[in-house]
């Protein structure tokens, strides 16, 4: 069974406060640099977002 990846930075930018969104371990690189692309880009906005490893997940939170 192929599993379809979810898209990083879109699905990041449609996050509201509260939204927790995870993705395998393998790709930590992919979106530790998405997430910090779209913190800069929405700085102004007031974005902020958590990062943490959760078992075989990278968990991405948005926390403002």
């Amino acid at each position: 069974m192929v599993e379809e990846k979810k898209p990083i930075t879109p699905t990041l930018k449609s996050m509201k406060v509260g939204d927790v969104e995870a993705w395998p371990i393998e790709r930590l690189d992919a979106v530790r640099i998405s997430v910090g692309r779209v913190s800069a880009i929405k700085r102004r906005e007031g974005w902020k977002f958590i990062t943490r490893i959760n078992g075989l997940s990278y968990e991405v939170t948005r926390e403002a």
